[in-house]
């Protein structure tokens, strides 16, 4: 596939974005360029993910079934972002929240953001990775400090320093493995080819690789968000627009996790042996999730509390694929659940936010009352993410936890000790917001919320979810969740 069929679209929405006149033209043109550019990506990523066609590989491209996996995730929630996007900043548009100026800047931004994520899924050129991953920090960077609050631009700022430093130990990572390759005989475009690196991976000095890798993980791994590399996530969550919040969890940090799988796979081929890049896996994985526990228990602000739980994910996500293939293949599940659940409960933060203008839970008041669709699907989507059945996160930790107590029983008494405090945190809040009331002399008449586009699409995605759960019990959904690891994973 030509690379420019992806891009043009994007461009377009962007451009377009930037100068139509008014929000009408430019909510337009990001639904019809996000239902096209999307709905494309989909049709084209779907018979990778699914095997009917083999791996496609060039000088500059690179797609197999598990980079197809996530352009199926980036695409969808593309989509259904775009969708609520012109209702929540449409909204904030209207209630003079922002201008004219941010609302356009808001979706040229948005579209770049996106591009740059389906850049860095597709290249099979480690550089054009690193700078697809930059670029997603630059763009989101301004989408953080949309509102020009001192607040906000703070979390902007922390979020680009913090980011663009650990992408920065990533860039020396990737030039520390292009110096390997050519030692190793590699020349030309094939020294930050990913496909060549692969190849040649045992031809690599190990001790290189070993320093590159170090340098891969703390700096992309300080874009997936893991502890102790954490600290800029709860801030641009909190502060950034509800749709970019669903983004930032739904997909960049699964992105961010892509990239350092991709390294992982040419250091575990380079040893013959996966055990010393799963010993890191298993040790920040474990830490992320205790870091979560802890900081879920003091948490006031509901979107805060949705960025740790996005934290204590990816860490659950990176355990299980220090465990073992079965725990590999638990935690593609995991990744695919994650995506769904986060994205819908982030949606939901944002009608909260429309209703209350408030993200601290003190403030949310009789929501049971005022928002009783948001209140339903929010508290559904609290109960998916913590795996209560049929939440396809709850199968997905079951295999998880099936190979860590065989494996590393301590271990999994304490993260199954640390996932009680979360979800006991977690309901605590939510219950607390829906069920409070306000005093008597407080209480007004309000009108009873309507259905709406936000809540069809959470209601979509919670369905999926369940769904899900199923369909990862059939030998199909086993058969292709085994053929997505085989494409990532060093297997003996």
């Amino acid at each position: 596939m030509n690379p420019i069929f992806i891009i043009i679209p994007f461009l377009i929405a962007s451009l377009g974005s930037l100068f139509l006149k008014t929000e009408k033209q430019v909510g337009r043109i990001n639904l019809f360029f996000s239902i096209l550019g999307g709905g494309a990506l989909i049709f084209y990523a779907l018979p990778f993910g699914l095997h009917i066609r083999g791996k496609e590989i060039s000088q500059w491209w690179l797609m197999d079934s598990f980079s197809a996996l996530l352009v199926f995730l980036v695409a969808f929630i593309y989509i259904v972002t775009t969708i609520i996007s012109t209702r929540y900043i449409g909204h904030e548009y209207e209630e003079k929240i922002i201008n004219l100026h941010q609302y356009k800047l808001y979706f040229a931004l948005f579209q770049m953001f996106v591009l740059c994520m389906i850049l860095a899924l597709a290249t099979n050129n480690t550089l054009v990775l690193w700078l697809a991953l930059e670029g997603t920090t630059l763009f989101s960077t301004f989408l953080v400090g949309l509102y020009r609050k001192k607040t906000s631009i703070e979390a902007a700022w922390k979020y680009m320093i913090l980011c663009s430093t650990g992408i920065s130990l990533g860039l020396v990572g990737i030039l520390l493995l292009g110096y390997g390759a050519h030692e190793a005989g590699l020349s030309g475009e094939n020294i930050f080819s990913i496909h060549a690196l692969m190849e040649s991976s045992q031809a690599i000095p190990h001790d290189v690789i070993k320093l590159a890798f170090i340098f891969l993980f703390i700096g992309f791994g300080t874009k997936v968000g893991l502890a102790p590399m954490h600290n800029w996530l709860p801030d641009a969550h909190s502060k950034a627009p509800s749709p970019i919040s669903a983004i930032f969890s739904a997909i960049l940090l699964n992105i961010a996790l892509y990239a350092i799988l991709r390294f992982k796979f040419i250091a575990d081929s380079a040893f013959s042996d996966p055990s010393w890049t799963n010993n890191l896996f298993l040790i920040f994985g474990f830490f992320s999730i205790i870091l979560s526990a802890l900081m879920m228990l003091i948490q006031t602000n509901y979107k805060r509390m949705l960025a740790y739980s996005s934290i204590e994910h990816m860490g659950l996500i990176l355990f299980s694929l220090g465990l073992s293939p079965i725990g590999a293949m638990a935690a593609v599940m995991h990744m695919i659940g994650h995506t769904f659940i986060k994205s819908t409960l982030f949606f939901g933060a944002g009608e909260i936010l429309i209703q209350w203008k408030s993200t601290k839970v003190e403030k949310i008041k009789n929501m049971l009352m005022r928002a009783r669709y948001t209140s339903a699907l929010f508290i559904l989507g609290i109960l998916a993410i913590i795996a209560i059945p049929p939440s396809a996160l709850f199968m997905s930790e079951y295999g998880m936890f099936s190979q860590a107590i065989a494996i590393y029983p301590i271990l999994a008494i304490i993260i199954f000790i640390a996932l009680g405090i979360i979800a006991y945190a977690m309901l605590a809040l939510t219950i607390n917001m829906i069920f409070a009331t306000e005093k008597i002399e407080d209480n007004i008449e309000y009108k009873k919320e309507r259905w709406n586009i936000t809540h069809t699409i959470m209601t979509v995605e919670l369905i999926i979810v369940a769904i899900l759960a199923m369909w990862f019990t059939t030998s199909g959904g086993i058969n292709i969740i085994n053929n997505i690891v085989k494409d990532f994973l060093f297997i003996k």
